[in-house]
């Protein structure tokens, strides 16, 4: 998605109906951008759909700082390092250790100090292709530990990460599930000029004095709220009406023909009966319930 869809909402809505691909053609634009688009720029694994990206750590498995082992391919057998994730593919971009590919990259997208048309770039390698390795007490020796890879890991559970700052799963192998594999350390970023301290961020410089006056000053409303936001109007228009009231189902040919019928009988005059008739009626009511009776 474009990074310049706040500036206009028509245009948002049109970038999202170009990512919304009819499913029957996905596989024609993703030959057609692989035509179209430099060597060096082409993915070594095919893009996912967005809908099909991993959001969460139970999804990835693996995390930057992992050491995992490559287990298909040219680079078999290889221990690298996961340098960062590939979030267009699913995969993890690894280090020197890695699969890499030198392809030729243009003079105009050349970087500083380039001196080379050839340029060698790391390859993404899918979850399927790689597994977990670490380093586990060897019963063979007491007291050393032995490097192994894991065939597979389930997650039990959660706790806290300070290092995280959220909520992590514990990561265990599966199949033995009281060996618990820690999470990497995170890669520390330096804070920023503008950065504030978690002790001064967390200090409480404010108190509520009273729960019946707005502790915002009059004067600063209009800097908080947008008088003119579509939301503030006192009166709801027709179209706004119409929007909040469910519109009615329309009725069929044989719907409306059966309503139109029940009209007309109604509408025709009802015949009253005179003192004669009455007299007749109430005679053979009598007659029946006496040679019945």
């Amino acid at each position: 998605m474009s990074g310049y869809q706040h500036l206009s909402k028509a245009g948002s809505r049109f970038l999202k109906q170009v990512e919304n691909r009819p499913k029957h053609l996905v596989d024609h634009f993703k030959k057609f951008e692989e035509k179209s688009m430099p060597s060096f720029l082409v993915p070594s694994i095919p893009r996912v759909e967005d809908e099909e990206r991993f959001k969460s750590v139970r999804e990835w498995k693996y995390m930057p700082g992992d050491r995992v082992v490559v287990t298909k391919g040219k680079w078999k057998g290889q221990v690298c390092l996961i340098h960062q994730h590939d979030k267009e593919t699913n995969g993890f971009v690894l280090d020197e250790n890695g699969p890499t590919k030198t392809v030729p990259v243009p003079k105009q997208f050349w970087s500083e100090g380039q001196n080379s048309h050839m340029v060698t770039f790391p390859m993404a390698v899918s979850q399927n292709d790689v597994k977990l390795v670490a380093d586990i007490d060897d019963q063979k020796a007491p007291g050393e530990t032995k490097t192994v890879a894991v065939r597979d890991i389930v997650f039990r559970g959660s706790y806290y990460d300070e290092a995280y700052k959220k909520l992590m799963p514990f990561r265990c192998v599966s199949g033995q599930e009281d060996l618990v594999i820690p999470w990497p350390q995170p890669e520390k970023k330096p804070d920023g000029t503008l950065a504030t301290s978690p002790e001064v961020a967390r200090e409480q410089t404010f108190w509520v004095s009273s729960i019946a006056q707005s502790p915002i000053p009059q004067g600063a409303l209009l800097t908080i709220r947008n008088p003119k936001s579509k939301f503030r109007r006192g009166v709801l228009t027709a179209r706004d009406i119409g929007k909040l009231v469910a519109p009615k189902m329309p009725l069929t040919k044989t719907k409306k023909s059966y309503i139109a019928e029940k009209q007309q009988l109604a509408a025709r005059p009802k015949r009253k009966l005179s003192d004669d008739e009455r007299e007749l009626i109430g005679s053979k009511v009598f007659e029946y319930y006496s040679q019945n009776a």
